[in-house]
């Protein structure tokens, strides 16, 4: 009992986005989150609804489909980046050049209210605020969460406003546990 009190103790919320925008989106998604489960150090306690989105940036290419995810784990931040890109990998994922089509992709965009600047891992993710197809789902997992520096998640997207491309198109990405079921 006083092992699990003690990883209990270790463990820290942190926030994720997953987008899909090529093959089956909505299996690429499931499976994100599955894979992200199976990993002993995290355990995957909601999802947020999906939500198809224009993709930003990049060459021509279709829509993607996002959701958010609440993740507790016990794995510090760049440790939870390589369990994230080890997901990505394991479902195909090819960086072929920056914010082309993708199988999935995995981003930390919260890890607690802490706030993280290295080279290759930046917490909040960097563009996390300009980018309304994150912060919606998001903002469904993360109800009053606020971002590190004090700014609440409703307060950033109401900054975007008149948001337009980011529709719900259902619940279908479930918890690994309720996938099970």
């Amino acid at each position: 009992m006083a092992s699990n009190l003690l990883s209990m103790r270790r463990e820290r919320f942190a926030f994720l986005g997953l987008g899909s925008n090529i093959e089956d989106r909505l299996d690429h998604l499931q499976a994100g989150v599955d894979g992200l489960d199976a990993d002993p150090r995290i355990r995957v306690d909601a999802v947020s609804s999906v939500y198809e989105t224009e993709p930003v940036g990049g060459p021509e290419q279709g829509p993607f489909l996002n959701v958010a995810v609440r993740v507790a784990t016990s794995h510090p931040p760049r440790r939870l980046l390589r369990a994230c890109q080890a997901v990505e990998a394991k479902l195909g994922r090819v960086r072929t050049f920056r914010w082309g089509p993708r199988t999935i992709d995995v981003d930390i965009l919260l890890y607690d209210d802490r706030t993280v600047r290295r080279r290759r891992l930046q917490i909040p993710h960097p563009r996390l605020v300009e980018r309304a197809f994150a912060l919606i789902p998001l903002i469904e997992v993360a109800p009053g969460q606020v971002l590190p520096d004090g700014r609440s998640l409703p307060a950033a997207l109401a900054k975007l406003a008149p948001v337009e491309g980011v529709t719900m198109v259902g619940t279908q990405v479930r918890l690994p546990s309720e996938v099970r079921s």
